[in-house]
């Protein structure tokens, strides 16, 4: 019985494991899709010469 425990306990955390690092990849690519619709929509101009965005 303690070797099924085992055996469910591990299959159990290598089934989420794929949502651990699915999460913040979507995260991540949504925040670099979002910077670069900011900084292709506001022109090179906008800023003052020595001001970063």
């Amino acid at each position: 019985m303690p070797r099924w425990i085992s055996f469910i306990v591990m299959m159990t955390f290598f089934a989420m494991l794929p949502l651990d690092i699915d999460a913040p990849t979507v995260n991540l690519c949504l925040m670099a899709c979002l910077r670069w619709a900011v900084i292709a929509a506001v022109p090179d101009m906008f800023f003052w010469r020595g001001q970063t965005a």
